[in-house]
C-alpha cells in the first residue's frame, strides 16, 4: 500500500503501512514500498509533517507525496481508511478525499482537564475549572469549541471510531453512539489529549466507499485543478507530490479522461 501513515500504528487501519514521526523510520517505510510506486506520506501534526518533508527532500523524488491532515486520531483513522481505497495513479486527489471525509464526519472528545489543551484554546475560566477533580469538558472539533459537559452528546452516523484513555471515565454511556464501531487501542505514549481521562469519537455520516467513488468519478475529477509540473489532478493550493501551486482547471491544457490524464 503506497500510503504511509506517519503516526502510531494503532491510528491506521489494519494492513496499512505506518511509521513513527522520525526520519529514519519514515525512510525505512519508503524503502520497503515497491520500486517505482508512488508513495504518499500522511501526517497529522507538525512533527510528522516536518520529518516527512525532510525525507522527501533527502530522496529528491517527485513520486513521494506529502499530505497533512490536521485532525484528532479517530478522524485520522477514517481519512487513512479512505485513502487505502485509492488506486496508486489517483493519489494526487488524496487531499480532495481528506477534505470530503472530514466534511462527512463529526469528532468530539470528553476530557477530564483542559489545563494542557492548546487546540481548541479554552478560555481562562475553563482552565480554572480543570483544578476540580470531578470536572469534565467537551471538545467539538468541527466548531473548535470547548465547553463544560458530563457526557458525549448523542452522535448519529453509520459508524463510530473510538479511542479512550487507559483510565476510563465513570458513567460515560456509549449507548448514544452508532452500533457499528471501531475501537483504537492506543498505547500510553500515544495519548493525544494530555489529560488523565479522555474519550474521543469520530462518527461518519457517509460511507467511505461512496466518498471515494464520488472523488474518482471522471466528471468530478475533471473539475479539479491541475499541477503544471506533473499534470496530476489535485486539490487545494499545491500538488501533494510536487508541492507546487496548482493551476485552475480552466487555464490548464491538460484534459482529464476516464483513463487518466492525457
Amino acid at each position: 500500500m503506497p500510503v504511509i501513515v506517519v503516526a502510531d500504528h494503532a491510528v491506521a487501519p489494519r494492513g496499512a503501512t505506518t511509521a513513527v514521526a522520525e526520519r529514519q523510520a519514515i525512510a525505512e517505510a519508503v524503502d520497503a514500498t515497491p520500486r517505482g510506486s508512488q508513495v504518499l506520506l500522511l501526517s497529522s501534526d507538525e512533527v510528522g509533517w516536518r520529518e516527512s518533508r525532510a525525507v522527501r527532500l533527502a530522496y529528491g523524488r517527485e513520486d513521494i507525496g506529502l499530505l497533512r491532515c490536521d485532525v484528532p486520531v479517530t478522524a485520522l483513522f477514517v481519512v487513512a481508511s479512505a485513502l487505502a481505497m485509492f488506486p496508486d495513479s489517483e493519489l494526487g486527489l488524496a487531499g480532495a478525499a481528506s477534505a470530503m471525509v472530514t466534511r462527512a464526519s463529526s469528532t468530539f472528545a470528553l476530557l477530564s482537564s483542559v489545563g494542557s489543551l492548546e487546540r481548541p484554546n479554552p478560555h481562562l475560566g475553563l482552565h480554572a475549572a480543570s483544578l476540580w477533580p470531578a470536572s469534565r469538558f467537551l471538545v467539538d472539533w468541527e466548531l473548535q469549541r470547548v465547553s463544560r459537559a458530563r457526557e458525549l452528546p448523542p452522535l448519529e452516523g453509520y459508524i463510530a471510531v473510538i479511542a479512550r484513555s487507559a483510565s476510563a471515565f465513570a458513567g460515560v454511556d456509549d449507548a448514544s453512539l452508532p452500533a457499528e464501531r471501531v475501537e483504537l487501542e492506543l498505547g500510553p505514549g500515544a495519548s493525544p489529549w494530555r489529560c488523565a481521562r479522555w474519550v474521543e469519537v469520530t462518527t461518519l455520516h457517509e460511507w467511505l466507499e461512496d466518498i471515494v467513488g464520488h472523488v474518482l468519478r471522471p466528471e468530478v475529477t475533471r473539475t479539479f485543478p491541475i499541477c503544471p509540473s506533473c499534470g496530476r489532478a489535485g486539490w487545494g493550493q499545491v500538488c501533494v507530490f510536487c508541492q507546487l501551486p496548482l493551476t485552475d482547471v480552466a487555464l490548464s491544457s491538460a484534459a482529464v479522461t476516464p483513463g487518466g490524464l492525457a
